[in-house]
């Protein structure tokens, strides 16, 4: 190689050093400034998974201290301070609250608390049966009309609870001396091949005690 060619190359090197750090100095802050956001990003993931743990911890101690009560209404209030705080579990809490006023013999209370859960936009799975069971508990203290049109839309083909709905109104049907009625709720209560043994058992009580004759037993369909 000659020292013309030594010399070009030398100086061609030196150029593309020159752009090298010219290029560095102009857009080498936007490197920096991806690195920092992916150490900070990672840095605020890993602080909010402490933190939920942490929380989920805190919500559990509360949760286990309120349980450990050894009354029912000290439970019920131990329940509704945590209540508050249980984010997604929060209708779960409210649901066991309501359960323990009504050991502790406050059913106004219990029964506030299942409609606050049925008006809450929860889940149908909560929403339905927190329905169901404050209007079992009022009982006769409720305008039948209104009743009666609850228990309709829970008793509605393909409801999550439509054989207990169906059990409350062959039991409603009893009360108000409608025997054909009960006979025919009750029949098919019975009739209905997904109820529970104890459902069954019960709307079999009843049938027999209303001097019905028993229907055939349900056909349980195979797949």
């Amino acid at each position: 190689m000659s020292d013309t060619d030594s010399f070009i190359e030398e100086v061609t090197e030196e150029v593309r050093r020159d752009q090298l750090y010219k290029y560095v100095r102009k857009y080498g802050w936007i490197a920096i400034a991806l690195v920092v956001g992916v150490v900070g990003v990672t840095g605020y993931l890993e602080y909010q998974k402490v933190a939920t743990a942490n929380a989920a911890q805190a919500l559990g101690d509360k949760l286990v201290a309120a349980l450990d009560e050894k009354e029912p209404a000290a439970r019920a209030a131990a329940l509704a301070d945590v209540a508050p705080d249980a984010g997604a579990a929060q209708v779960v809490v409210e649901m066991r609250r309501a359960g323990e006023l009504i050991q502790a013999g406050d059913i106004d209370a219990a029964i506030a608390a299942f409609e606050g859960v049925a008006n809450s936009g929860a889940d149908p799975i909560y929403a339905d049966m927190a329905q169901l069971k404050a209007l079992i508990l009022r009982g006769e203290d409720q305008e039948a009309t209104e009743r009666d049109a609850v228990l309709a839309q829970l008793a509605a083909p393909g409801a999550l609870y439509r054989p207990l709905a169906l059990e409350q109104q062959g039991l409603i049907a009893l009360a108000g001396d409608d025997q054909s009625a009960a006979i025919e709720i009750f029949t098919e209560l019975f009739q209905d091949s997904e109820i529970t043994d104890g459902l069954r058992n019960r709307a079999t009580q009843m049938l027999v005690a209303l001097g019905a004759e028993l229907p055939s037993a349900p056909v349980l369909l195979s797949e």
